[in-house]
């Protein structure tokens, strides 16, 4: 059975920067223990859904297009089986992604993508699933999914933990965001950063008190300037460990001007706080002059997640 209602919807999703991630040890089910915070921030990937004969089926264009897979293993393509399995239709669809999005780069845009694509194909099909269920769709594919539906800002609590949704009271965090040339593995990461905590007596301990500190912060009511000592990343170590373009590309951050510097995710950029739009654009322009970054490029945040920006019947 196949559902039709709209004949094509075109969607955007925003990246995403994490002001904070603490990291515990290495858990016996082979996940870490971590505690996050979200931001949505103003760079947008740009869905576009059809009805096909075939599907589902993706074109990727844009920016870092050629690192983005373009069959079966795009996020995108396994949002909509999961999509068409819970409602029991065949998934004929044909999606048109255009990235902006820097891929590998710790900003979230796969799962990004996949959002956009749950969202849009509960609509295209008129399935009318909820948000919620989306969002327990999404998780079984990346726990940050769930994040992109709403946006804003919110905290991750952990593997297979709901997102707890955090108040925003109007204020803007100016970001500017450096992309190194090399990315890094995820994986490689945790494995360095488990090397670094196997050096210490009391990991478990210790990431508690981080834990509680993170969750307690007010992170969404208050002026991000009076937030600067809470802007800290667990993975930044390791990453730079591994990476050294990252302590090189932090340094240069502090050196133009930004307020604070810090990694987003497990890397590779790095996000760098501005104090008003007129700040950032300044810093902006001196990291564009120098041969550490392969895009530096403005950004805002928070802001709302998954939008329908058009559709036709």
């Amino acid at each position: 059975m196949t559902i039709t209602s709209k004949s094509q919807i075109t969607l955007q999703v925003p990246a995403k920067v994490n002001p904070q991630i603490r990291v515990g040890p290495l858990r016996q089910d082979g996940y870490h223990d971590i505690t996050l915070v979200y931001q949505a921030i103003s760079i947008y990937d740009i869905l576009t859904i059809s009805h096909a004969p075939k599907g589902p089926t993706i074109r990727v264009t844009g920016m870092d297009s050629d690192r983005v897979p373009s069959d079966g293993q795009n996020l995108v393509i396994k949002a909509a089986n999961m999509v068409a399995a819970e409602a029991n239709i065949e998934p004929l669809v044909h999606f048109e992604l255009v990235k902006s999005i820097p891929s590998e780069a710790g900003l979230g845009g796969g799962s990004a993508d996949a959002a956009a694509a749950l969202v849009g194909c509960n609509m295209l099909w008129n399935l009318n699933i909820s948000a919620t269920d989306l969002a327990h769709i999404g998780a079984q594919l990346g726990e940050d999914i769930p994040f992109f539906i709403n946006g804003m800002m919110a905290l991750g609590m952990g593997h297979k933990q709901p997102l707890v949704a955090l108040e925003t009271k109007g204020y803007t965090w100016n970001w500017v965001l450096g992309v190194p040339y090399r990315g890094l593995s995820t994986k490689a990461v945790f494995a360095q950063y488990d090397e670094i905590l196997a050096q210490s007596g009391n990991a478990e301990e210790e990431y508690l008190l981080r834990r509680q500190g993170c969750i307690k912060t007010p992170w969404g009511t208050t002026d991000p300037e009076e937030l600067l000592s809470e802007l800290v990343n667990d993975l930044e170590r390791p990453s730079s460990e591994l990476l050294p373009d990252i302590t090189a590309a932090l340094h240069a951050g502090k050196t133009a001007g930004a307020i604070m510097s810090l990694m987003s995710g497990s890397g590779s950029t790095c996000a760098f706080l501005a104090k008003d739009e007129a700040h950032a654009n300044s810093l902006m322009m001196v990291l564009q002059k120098l041969d550490i970054f392969r895009d530096v490029t403005m950004a805002t945040g928070p802001v709302e997640g998954v939008k329908i920006i058009d559709s036709n019947p």
